[in-house]
């Protein structure tokens, strides 16, 4: 096979080609530590492949907020929400929880010229893409 260093070099080279990013970065870390808490080889790839997946959702949350062209400005944070009456207010966290996502529902939304109409609905599109929801599931 050869040194340790060719083998290594080689791996890099390999994950490179397989576009495996998360196992070309962490798999020596990894692999450290799983000497150290004795792992199998089967929880050695079970951890790289968990990186993988984090590190690939990442990037896709990040490549879908950059395409959606958002304003970065527009947070929920700056939202001046006492503006809201308490039926426009129970609306807005109706759209922050996405529940009408798995009811399969358009969102309209209607009202005066600079009433917020924009800025919440950015706010939840950027929290959805996000994944900021409550749901959590193991990667596929």
């Amino acid at each position: 096979m050869g040194t340790p260093q060719e083998v290594k070099t080689k791996l890099l080279s390999r994950l490179k080609a397989l576009r495996l990013p998360g196992f070309r970065e962490g798999f020596e870390e990894l692999a450290r530590k799983a000497v150290e808490e004795d792992l199998s080889y089967e929880q050695y790839l079970l951890e790289l492949t968990y990186r993988e997946c984090d590190e690939r959702s990442a990037r896709k949350i990040e490549r879908l907020l950059r395409d959606s062209r958002l304003p970065l400005e527009k947070t929920l944070g700056v939202f001046d929400q006492k503006r809201l009456s308490t039926k426009a207010a129970r609306q807005v966290r109706s759209l922050l929880d996405g529940s009408f996502l798995d009811r399969r529902e358009n969102v309209l939304a209607f009202g005066n010229s600079g009433a917020g109409k924009t800025h919440g609905n950015d706010r939840a599109k950027r929290t959805h893409l996000r994944g900021e929801r409550s749901r959590k599931t193991d990667p596929p």
